[in-house]
């Protein structure tokens, strides 16, 4: 996932995922305005559905602020940015 480094303020300071990667990919489904379901999230990496729990999961760890919002029937993931 992307990483966070510490800065002197003790803030996390965030770092992009590398270009092309599966992480990246998961970076903008998120950041779109609609957000991603995890259907769509497993679709477009070809992660199972744990796995993209635990990559968002990794994403508030680092200090991303991922928001969760019920549309209709199915749950939509997106990043807010900092």
């Amino acid at each position: 996932m992307a990483s966070a480094r510490a800065t002197s303020s003790g803030r996390a300071e965030q770092r992009a995922p590398r270009t092309g990667t599966k992480q990246a990919l998961l970076v903008g489904m998120l950041t779109r305005d609609s957000g991603a379901s995890i259907r769509e999230l497993v679709e477009g990496t070809g992660w199972k559905a744990n796995t993209v729990h635990a990559a968002l999961s990794t994403l508030r760890t680092s200090g991303r602020h991922i928001v969760v919002e019920q549309v209709g029937t199915e749950r939509r993931y997106g990043m807010k940015a900092d």
